[in-house]
């Protein structure tokens, strides 16, 4: 074991105020990491020129770690790999530059995306009420497995391989929503311009009568087993309220929220962290109940629940909630802006023309989250006989 302030110089980023429009070079943000890669679509910019920022910019093999986020951010990395070309290392990220002739930065990367690594920083990580954090010099004490350069190289080209399938995976999965948005231009064009003249309404004229557009419960408690089931924001996805890991909260507090009681003919949307994220409740989560980052939208039996959560899915509405969304403490979709969100509606017919086109492709994209699940539990064996030093001894039995 070593530790990384042994085998990486840490530093904090350039204090500079930036913005995504000023033009200069590219300079990383917190959300420039967010999926795990360095995205070049999600830098800002604050004019600035080679000459200005020489001793920011990032080197191939540096590793940026997420160091101010909320607690289940904190930790998250990425390797530069030379894309794009010129990056600078902005605040709120920590770059760490490897000594490269004792440790392979993909290898550390790796380690450090272990459970066993998260669980030695967290003991270290400061909570705030908006946000926690960790210390450069916290950071530089907690500890990795420093195997031969021979065996980090073997180690990070059997994870990266296995890593690799599961992008493609990741990527048929967006492309084929893509290919649900496209499905539905074809059949409507762009709603917000409206040029074949479909009756336009706001999301609260369609919610069912004598029902109302609201969130969830506000103070959970702690998990209960023998409790009820709540739904948030996290749980939310295309395909589905994943159940697997729902919290659980005490009957009585759930009581004083019988408003938010899934009845089973609602979309529930997330209003805070995953905003914007849109499923359609299934008979299996009736009873259930929502938290307050989610927004419960009980529908009227005269318009088809998948047709509309798949509208508030589509590009341009999503792009209405961001334009909407309200900063107190954090990010919030409101209740308000959520009822005026606008919707055009096609006729029915063309409604179920558009859902069974699109439940064909969401279909598809349930297989490839399938083997998504098979993959990701392959990568989690291979890490976890990696890093415990036991993954050649394996495969040499085998």
């Amino acid at each position: 074991m070593v530790s990384l302030g042994e085998v990486f110089s840490i530093r904090n980023g350039m204090n500079v105020k930036q913005d995504r429009s000023s033009g200069g070079l590219p300079i990383t943000r917190i959300e420039t990491i967010s999926k795990g890669i360095i995205n070049p679509h999600r830098v800002g910019y604050a004019g600035l020129r080679r000459e200005d920022c020489s001793g920011w910019l990032l080197r191939e093999g540096d590793i940026l770690f997420s160091h101010i986020n909320s607690v289940e951010h904190i930790a998250k990395c990425a390797v530069y790999q030379g894309q794009p070309s010129e990056l600078i290392h902005g605040m709120n990220l920590l770059r760490l530059r490897a000594d490269q002739s004792v440790i392979d930065p993909k290898y550390a990367l790796h380690a450090m995306r272990t459970p066993e690594f998260r669980s030695r920083v967290m003991p270290f990580v400061n909570r705030a009420v908006n946000q926690a954090s960790i210390s450069i010099g916290n950071l530089k004490s907690v500890q990795i497995p420093l195997p031969s350069m021979q065996e980090q190289a073997q180690i990070a080209d059997a994870l990266d391989q296995v890593d690799s399938l599961r992008a493609k995976r990741h990527q048929a999965i967006a492309l084929l929503e893509d290919l649900i948005q496209s499905i539905f231009l074809d059949m409507f064009g762009d709603p917000f311009n409206n040029s074949n003249g479909f009756p336009l309404h706001t999301l609260d004229t369609l919610v069912a009568p004598g029902d109302r557009i609201n969130y969830g419960v506000v103070q959970p408690g702690t998990h209960n087993n023998d409790g009820v089931a709540l739904i948030r924001a996290g749980d939310l996805h295309p395909d589905g309220i994943d159940r697997s890991s729902l919290m659980k909260i005490s009957p009585d507090i759930e009581a004083s929220y019988s408003r938010s009681r899934i009845k089973g003919n609602e979309i529930l949307v997330g209003c805070v962290g995953a905003i914007g994220a849109v499923t359609v409740v299934d008979t299996e989560d009736i009873g259930s109940n929502v938290a307050r980052a989610v927004a419960r939208v009980p529908i009227t039996s005269d318009v088809d629940r998948e047709f509309l959560a798949a509208y508030l899915r589509m590009n341009f509405v999503q792009q209405y909630f961001k334009r909407e969304l309200r900063t107190v403490a954090q990010p919030t979709l409101n209740i308000k802006q959520l009822k005026e969100a606008p919707v055009v509606l096609p006729p029915e017919n063309l409604r179920a023309e558009f859902v069974n086109r699109a439940r064909a492709a969401a279909q598809q994209r349930q297989t490839h989250r399938a083997h998504l699940v098979s993959l990701d539990e392959l990568f989690m064996a291979l890490q976890q006989r990696a890093f415990s030093g036991t993954l050649w001894d394996h495969e040499a039995a085998a």
